[in-house]
């Protein structure tokens, strides 16, 4: 009994938190579909929008607008997101697993523990900060996140990913110059030509890359 109550107390206590997260997402799934209908091919624009849990997985949406929009927590799984601009956008603990995100652009974004396990991020360009993200698997050919040489004051602005998880990604030719990388892991990580000029990789597992 006492159990059971403890549970119920819980379930009421955390309600308003559920309430409130459902409620912030300002688009539902069949209102993205049908914005997605009526653009007909278009590039979609979902900039300056709380879409916090939104459900994006499997969709097309390629060369789609997130300007400066929330996604923490939102489902983007398996899908297509070419060329995608997720500047200034937050998206903390996004799951993108297996998204196709070719080119997309991540200048300035939230990363806290996004997943981009098995994506494909080739030439994405991602200058954002984040603790425990990852890239476990993700195909990172020529991805870049190098300093920006066009937007360098006293500090460089680049990746700052701690913690970070590049398990078995394929990083050929990637840009990390200047990156901040510590206790990140890349076990099994493919490097070739991979550039690490000047990156920050104080307590990373570097051991078996390839």
């Amino acid at each position: 009994m006492f159990f059971r109550l403890g549970l119920s107390a819980l379930f009421y206590c955390l309600l308003p938190f559920v309430i409130s997260a459902c409620l912030a997402c300002e688009l539902t799934r069949a209102e993205i579909e049908r914005r997605l209908a009526q653009n007909k091919g278009g590039a979609a624009d979902f900039s300056n929008l709380d879409l916090s849990g939104a459900d994006f997985s499997g969709l097309d949406l390629n060369d789609a607008d997130f300007f400066s929009s929330r996604l923490a927590g939102a489902k983007l799984k398996g899908a297509r997101l070419a060329s995608a601009n997720f500047t200034r956008s937050d998206v903390q603990a996004a799951d993108f697993s297996g998204a196709d995100l070719r080119g997309a652009t991540f200048y300035a974004a939230l990363l806290d523990g996004a997943d981009f396990t098995g994506a494909d991020m080739t030439r994405a360009r991602i200058i954002g900060g984040g603790r425990g993200v990852k890239f476990i698997n993700a195909k990172l050919v020529d991805a870049d996140l190098g300093a920006d040489p066009a937007n360098q004051g006293m500090v460089p602005v680049r990746a700052e990913l701690a913690e970070a998880n590049f398990d078995g990604a394929d990083l050929t030719r990637a840009n990390l110059t200047h990156a901040v990388l510590t206790s990140a892991s890349f076990i099994g990580a493919i490097v070739t030509g991979a550039r690490f000029d000047y990156a920050v990789l104080d307590g990373s597992n570097l051991k078996l890359m390839r």
